[in-house]
């Protein structure tokens, strides 16, 4: 096994061992292999764990002459790199020498080297030291934490917890990268917890690999944990087996409801229990007694299931299939709860949701006749169904499942959408003056106005409400992008220097700039900008807050061109990065910041249809729109330019496209194109202080929502409240994006004792509180 191989399977033990035997790696064509590998450990961190790892490779300690142990002085040590004596490796396995109470310098100084070192010192040439790459002895710390040859992990760095990892060294060994990743940061709270594992847990990691569970306790250990299966769980380990018992995990009756709640909280660490599962199920299940939702297969066929019932679905005419997937979505809500929901085995069940959501949308056409009635009706809520569009694409990764979701996003989706552009179309058509586009934002000083490509409405929604979980006051407006909805027309409208810049020649969609007669560019905009004494500032710069800037972020649009219906997984990180230049702004001391964007786009899974547009017919023609030539007679749609209305652009009828095979574009006109939005944000002030809501008991579960909470906030449920050492949930959980936190207590011994409700913020002080008593009064 090599370090690159390492799987979320794989124990900290096994990524140890990898990492040791790359240190020995080498290229065979052009390089002698090492004569040994020097492993450095001045604080003997690792002493306890050498035994184990020498069943895996070969390790030689320095020491005592104790040959048995593969133990010795320097010169037995040097012995054996040289092969002079029996208990030496074959010649094709370099030895690793480990050499506790002994620091890479003192290896590495040749003169004034310790005298019982000597024989070793020479080989730092011969040799590789195995340290980290600031030539530091590896620590238990630094190999969870090291991104490049470690586990990139986060650990605490408080002093309990350092203590806790070399304590803990010999079960933290065995625990699979995979619960390790999901436990971080790794805290002396959950080190503790693997020296004095609770009952489920221990029930738990029997099940997931019995062999190692019980490799890993002692022989009292073993007796006890016996004992206690088989007064309080009703089983023998020794005598039943793991897969007896993981139907009874599964049937869930008596204790065992505990066990699979534990299970529930977190699935991804106990990966081969899942196959357990699979095993046991029961061969006759009664639907209404029995746990259907316990067994893989099970949601595998109701996946299976609900990809055909979507599939018919799609083919339906659009009111059947609306009424279909409704019906869907009663069948199949209840499988989002599930474990293998959380396990990411549920996907088409979690698409279906936002599938259901454009299903109620969709049925509700835009409402008006007028530029400004439309415009009101998308902003009002007809974005939402272009959200369920791309949610639904999002959640969805196999061949398999995106083609079903596609075919019903096409069948339910391009009807509304085209309804929508004809109205927005025809509305313009009758009343050309009613458009008009939105006017630049006037920089004032404190102000940054950031501009982004391609920030459609229902994206603004989406980073408004991401800004308002942060803190921040936020506030989206609809308004017009200039026309066509295209970035040559559309950024230099929105941006501190439209002034600069005119309509003169028919033959192109970029403005002419004033001083010079010029066509924009990307340079002759950001001068005039800066011209209008305005900051033009890089995307990692941050500028001076006492002025007013300009400044460009994000890549929607770019991704859309690359990627076309996959831009959907891509929209969460895209708002996410956008939200951290946001806050890094506003906390750099601007006291606002004005996101504006020049259009919007349409997105239609399996292609926008073809509008026929002879390209020897157009000066220029793109996606959605065209300057035509003046003698050419074409039926389409014409309206006039931004920046000179007695130049007209062609525009595709509905939402088809000039170009065909596009599933992404922009340049016509459509509510999606054309109603933008202007995001005006404010650095957080003081407001209401967070307070404990409501707190339901469901057991030893504890469901929890707090008000005015800020998502680096955390809920934690302890003795006392000051103490976060008295912690009954792990040390709590991060508030969700509603404000509200799961915990669970995981002994049942505090039922009934009184405990706190304590809401901690990113420093760590109790910022609110309220009284409780595990399990419910």
């Amino acid at each position: 096994m090599t370090q690159e191989s390492v799987t979320p399977s794989h124990t900290f033990l096994d990524a140890l061992v990898a990492a040791l035997e790359a240190a020995g790696s080498y290229n065979k064509q052009d390089q002698a292999p090492p004569a040994a590998v020097l492993w450095t450990d001045e604080q003997r961190q690792w002493e306890e764990l050498i035994p184990r790892i020498r069943e895996r490779v070969p390790v030689f300690t320095l020491g005592s002459y104790e040959p048995e142990t593969h133990r010795g002085p320097a010169y037995w040590l040097r012995c054996i790199v040289d092969r002079t004596i029996e208990d030496a490796p074959p010649e094709e396995v370099t030895p690793i020498l480990y050499l506790p109470q002994v620091s890479r310098k003192m290896v590495r100084a040749t003169e004034t080297c310790p005298r019982e070192l000597q024989p070793l010192a020479e080989l730092q040439y011969r040799g590789v030291l195995w340290t980290q790459t600031n030539a530091r002895d590896w620590t238990i710390a630094a190999f969870l934490q090291n991104r490049g040859d470690g586990l990139g992990l986060d650990v605490g760095a408080d002093g309990a917890s350092q203590e806790a990892l070399r304590r803990s060294l010999p079960r933290l060994a065995d625990q699979p990268v995979g619960a390790l990743r999901a436990e971080a940061p790794i805290r002396a709270p959950f080190l503790n917890g693997l020296l004095h594992p609770d009952e489920v847990r221990r029930i738990l990691d029997w099940l997931s690999d019995p062999d190692a569970m019980r490799a890993g306790v002692t022989a009292e250990e073993w007796s006890a944990f016996v004992e206690v299966c088989q007064t309080r769980y009703e089983f023998d380990p020794d005598a039943d087996g793991p897969i007896a018992a993981a139907r009874l995990l599964g049937q869930r009756n008596g204790q065992w409801d505990g066990v699979w709640r534990r299970f529930e909280e977190a699935p991804a660490r106990y990966t081969t229990l899942q196959e357990r599962l699979r095993q046991a199920r029961p061969e006759k299940l009664l639907p209404l007694v029995d746990h259907v939702d316990s067994w893989p297969q099970d949601n595998e066929e109701a996946e299976a299931g609900l990809r055909e019932g979507l599939s018919r679905a799609a083919s339906l005419d659009p009111e059947s299939a609306r009424r279909r997937i409704l019906e869907l979505e009663q069948e199949h809500e209840g499988r989002r709860v599930s474990v293998w929901s959380s396990l990411g085995r549920s996907p088409l069940a979690v698409s279906l949701e936002h599938l259901a959501a454009l299903a109620r949308e969709c049925d509700r056409p835009l409402t008006g006749s007028t530029v400004q009635e439309l415009l009101a009706s998308y902003a009002n809520g007809g974005w939402k169904v272009d959200w369920a569009v791309l949610r639904a694409l999002a959640e969805v990764a196999s061949p398999d499942d995106v083609a079903v979701v596609r075919r019903v996003l096409r069948t339910l989706y391009r009807p509304w959408l085209e309804k929508g552009a004809i109205a927005l179309q025809g509305a313009i058509s009758s009343e050309p003056s009613a458009y008009v586009a939105m006017a630049p934002p006037v920089p004032t000083p404190g102000t940054c106005i950031l501009f982004t490509d391609g920030l459609r409405y229902d994206l603004a929604k989406e980073l408004a409400r991401v800004l308002g979980a942060s803190g921040s006051d936020c506030a989206v407006t609809p308004a017009l992008a200039a026309l066509p909805s295209v970035t040559m027309t559309g950024k230099p409208a929105v941006s501190p220097a439209a002034h600069s810049f005119s309509g003169q020649s028919p033959a192109a969609l970029e403005p002419t700039r004033i001083s010079t007669g010029s066509k924009m560019t990307t340079e002759s905009l950001r001068a005039e900008i800066e011209a209008a004494d305005v900051q033009v500032l890089p995307s990692e710069e941050l500028g001076d807050p006492s002025g007013c800037a300009w400044t460009e972020f994000g890549t929607i649009d770019q991704r859309g061109h690359a990627r076309g219906s996959s831009l959907a997984s891509e929209v969460d990180g895209e708002i996410q990065q956008l939200a951290f230049r946001i806050g890094s702004l506003l906390g750099h001391g601007w006291q606002r910041v004005v996101v504006v964007t020049d259009h919007g786009w349409l997105l239609l899974p399996g292609g926008l249809p073809k509008a026929d547009l002879p390209e020897h017919l157009t000066v220029l023609r793109k996606g959605r729109c065209a300057l035509v030539k003046a003698d050419a007679q074409v039926d389409v749609p014409r309206f006039q330019w931004r920046w000179n209305p007695g130049v007209e652009f062609a525009a595709a009828p509905g939402i088809a496209c000039f170009v065909a095979g596009k599933d992404y574009e922009h340049g016509g006109v459509s509510p999606q194109e054309c109603v933008i939005p202007v995001v005006s944000v404010a650095a957080s002030t003081a407001g209401a202080a967070p307070s404990v809501g409501q707190i339901v008991w469901r057991g030893l579960r504890c469901n929890v929502t707090i008000e005015n909470g800020l998502s680096a906030m955390r809920v934690d449920i302890r003795r006392r409240a000051g103490d976060s050492g008295s912690s009954l949930a792990d040390s709590g959980k991060m508030l969700t994006r509603d404000g509200s936190a799961a915990l669970f207590i995981q002994d049942d011994e505090h039922q009934g004792a009184g405990a706190v409700v304590v809401v901690v913020d990113e420093n760590g002080a109790v910022v609110a509180q309220a009284s409780t008593i595990v399990g419910g009064e």
